[in-house]
């Protein structure tokens, strides 16, 4: 069965189909009718998706640094990413265990989206194949305060975590009664320039900020010239699924994943 990845060859069937039937539409026309067809907006917001979905495994392209083994912490919610400080609020036996065993690894470790939030217990292949390194800055039991504003969290560990770069995570395993995995570290290489770019996404992320009523540094960008770092830091702000966020995350090119970006403030 088709899905979004076959979008073209879909378009060109639609085309043939109402030729024979004497309606003419050109190929943008036929893409813009699948991509509705397929619940898209339109034609750039399904070109952002197309391939991500596949096997992220084969496609991963990272640089042969030795890999290295690190407690991992798997999140339902939300896809976490680089350059980010993020309270966390942590109670599964297992996550707790791999935050106990970060502190014998200079306090580092892995954090990295689920596939499903319904997920208590992940296993191998519940988690994304792409994460974050991250440092830990602080621990602490949970305030009374937070507890009373939100019930759930009574008996939970606050922690406050330093997010870095991307990694390839593989051999993701809670055998050893913690959550660990093995993971390569990637290299995005030097920064791109690509001026033209960062402006057009910045001119549509304060739209966007205003429109979703985000409050944002509008001067931030101009600060910023790695399009990777601008791809990540509007990313993280934008109001979307967690599949979506992480097909961003797991965009490594830096100039492509701000592309992506700027398609979907576009729509």
């Amino acid at each position: 069965m088709r899905d979004f990845r076959d979008a073209k060859a879909m378009a060109q069937s639609l085309r043939e189909a109402l030729s024979q039937r004497h309606v003419s539409l050109t190929n943008s026309e036929t893409l813009e009718l699948v991509s509705k067809m397929l619940g898209f907006s339109n034609w750039n917001t399904l070109a952002a998706f197309i391939n991500t979905d596949r096997d992220e495994r084969a496609r991963l392209k990272v640089p042969g640094n030795a890999s290295a083994t690190l407690p991992v912490l798997p999140i339902k919610d939300w896809v976490p990413f680089p350059a980010m400080q993020i309270p966390l609020w942590i109670k599964r036996p297992k996550t707790v265990q791999a935050l106990k065993q970060a502190f014998s690894h200079r306090r580092e470790l892995i954090v990295v989206a689920q596939r499903s939030e319904s997920i208590e217990e992940p296993a191998a292949g519940d988690v994304y194949d792409i994460g974050v390194m991250a440092h830990v800055l602080d621990l602490g039991p949970v305030s009374d305060k937070a507890v009373e504003l939100s019930p759930v969290l009574e008996g939970s560990t606050q922690v406050l975590v330093q997010t870095q770069g991307r990694v390839a995570i593989k051999n993701f395993s809670a055998e050893s009664g913690r959550y660990e995995a093995e993971v390569d570290e990637i290299d995005e290489g030097a920064i791109v320039e690509a001026p033209d770019l960062i402006k057009r996404a910045s001119d549509r992320f304060d739209k966007y900020a205003t429109d979703h009523s985000i409050v944002v540094d509008k001067m931030w960008s101009l600060r910023l010239h790695d399009p990777g770092r601008v791809a990540d830091m509007i990313a993280q702000r934008l109001k979307l699924d967690i599949r979506a966020k992480q097909m961003i995350l797991a965009t490594l090119d830096p100039v492509a994943r701000l592309e992506r970006v700027v398609a979907l403030l576009e729509t």
